[in-house]
């Protein structure tokens, strides 16, 4: 039986772009990750509101550098 993985929270959104950019920023820097939440809506261009919220997870002792790579994402800057 494998252990529990320890994973945290870096990035919540409902943008698929943003989820998008948060994957390849991670896989390039080939930090493991997980998606929950990431299932087909029957709603998608209606209302931002309608559509699912996907969480993206990394391991613990990865959560740093992850919210490091993430964070241009999260707080762009006002060019």
């Amino acid at each position: 039986m494998e252990p529990a993985l320890d994973l945290v929270v870096v990035l919540e959104t409902n943008d698929r772009i943003q989820l998008a950019l948060a994957k390849g920023l991670l896989e390039d820097a080939e930090i493991p990750f997980f998606v929950q939440g990431q299932i087909a809506t029957l709603v998608q261009d209606v209302d931002g509101f309608l559509r699912k919220w996907i969480q993206i997870q990394v391991p613990r002792d990865c959560e740093e550098e992850a919210r490091e790579l993430l964070e241009p994402l999260l707080h762009p800057a006002d060019d």
